[in-house]
């Protein structure tokens, strides 16, 4: 996607894109990294893709990724990778639960901090169910809220991105 086109789309709907550039590469490849042989996985507000390219490249070939984008704009780019283990679906993340269950990994572009404490709560019940949760933030604020919900929280750091990233690396451990 031309640079030009994501920043009116973020223009259009900041509190929705939350950012107004498209992950780079090396967060792309840091996030996939963390679904960690997960053949279930889920991404929510997945852009135009960046992420979602290398999910696919770290998921099984008998994986499944399904993809949940509000922005129609942003799914005809989703729309055009070329590979049967994904679907993207053109609705809000919080309606998941009527297109898929039992999800072993959900990965999350969404932007958290910007959502209304209600809304945050509908998509944090829907991750607690998961065994793994991979969320991607520009603030390091979210561990306590996310340790709520899991036994085990990391952050990861990546700077090579503009702007800096952080990703949030959740699952329930054993008790």
């Amino acid at each position: 996607m031309r640079y030009w086109s994501f920043v009116t789309e973020f223009l259009k709907h900041p509190k929705e894109i939350g950012t107004f550039t498209q992950s780079s590469k090396h967060l792309a490849k840091e996030i996939a990294k963390e679904i960690d042989g997960s053949s279930e996985v889920v991404e929510f507000g997945a852009g135009t893709g960046p992420v979602t390219k290398e999910i696919l490249k770290s998921l099984p070939h008998n994986g499944r990724l399904t993809c949940f984008e509000i922005n129609s704009e942003f799914c005809k780019y989703l729309e055009k990778i070329d590979d049967p283990r994904l679907e993207v679906i053109n609705d809000d993340a919080s309606n998941c639960q009527q297109y898929v269950d039992g999800v072993e990994c959900i990965v999350s572009g969404l932007p958290l901090a910007l959502f209304s404490r209600l809304k945050k709560d509908e998509i944090l019940d829907i991750i607690s169910k998961s065994r793994r949760y991979v969320q991607l933030q520009y603030t390091p604020l979210l561990r306590k809220r996310l340790q709520q919900y899991f036994s085990d929280v990391k952050i990861k750091f990546v700077p090579q991105n503009f702007p800096p990233a952080f990703i949030y690396v959740c699952r329930e451990l054993p008790r």
